[in-house]
């Protein structure tokens, strides 16, 4: 006979099982460029029914991630561009338009601006943009994109298109893996305003190891102490049932 103790101990469990999952993501992309940290957070279910146990179990809620951008460090690289302000860039993979905060681009052998996966990266349009062989690029910190063709690096610079930032748009965005993140079906974006792009840097991730470390640290110690509980109460539990059965 388990009593209410044992399935508070387990939701407990449950709970702090998810902030583990939780952090223990965030510390493995700390160094990802332009990953948002993951949060975590639970809610209590109680139990329903005639048999029900007194206590509640608990349910995950999707936070999505931590919005908040992360900070900008140079690298010098100028395939690289770092985003100022609360913008995105739009990239299309096989699974639709997705947003990203991390600039670490490339140029395809078929001549698109492509993000570090291969995905091509969008303009205001929402077209791929294509580029003909560069000897020189520039970013403008409005997303222009110039540069001097190299069939002709005497020649003068001109503008090949224009990187796209839109706003963060409303609802859950949802993880697609790394630094790529889904908007809601049906979503309308809209351009970033106060935005900025700045060549030669990334955003870093978001996520404060100092803190993840000691927030992962204590989950363990919560975890351990709910499990040490459980076991108690399973003893517990055993014994009052001998008892009831020599009685």
């Amino acid at each position: 006979m388990a009593g209410p103790s044992l399935y508070t101990s387990m939701a407990g469990l449950q709970a702090i099982a998810a902030q583990m999952q939780a952090v223990a993501s965030n510390l493995a992309n700390s160094q990802t460029p332009g990953y948002e940290a993951v949060q975590a957070e639970t809610q209590a279910q109680f139990y329903q029914g005639t048999n029900a146990p007194v206590g509640a179990d608990v349910a995950i809620v999707p936070l999505g991630p931590d919005l908040k951008p992360g900070p900008l460090k140079q690298t010098g690289d100028p395939m690289n561009v770092g985003i100022g302000g609360d913008a995105w860039l739009q990239v299309q993979t096989a699974g639709g338009v997705a947003l990203t905060r991390d600039g670490s681009l490339s140029i395809s052998a078929s001549g698109l601006l492509t993000d570090s996966a291969g995905d091509p990266v969008l303009n205001s349009n929402g077209t791929p943009i294509s580029l003909p062989t560069l000897s020189k690029l520039q970013i403008g910190t409005d997303g222009t994109i110039s540069g001097v063709l190299a069939s002709n690096p005497n020649g003068k610079a001109q503008i090949f298109g224009q990187i796209a930032m839109v706003s963060t748009p409303s609802g859950t965005l949802t993880s697609m893996g790394g630094s790529l993140y889904q908007a809601p079906s049906g979503t309308k974006f809209t351009p970033a305003t106060g935005a900025s792009l700045h060549q030669g840097y990334l955003n870093d991730s978001n996520v404060d190891p100092t803190t993840a470390m000691m927030d992962l640290i204590n989950s363990s110690r919560s975890y351990q102490m709910q499990a040490d509980m459980m076991k108690s109460n399973s003893s517990a539990s055993q014994n009052l049932n001998t008892l009831l059965a020599q009685g």
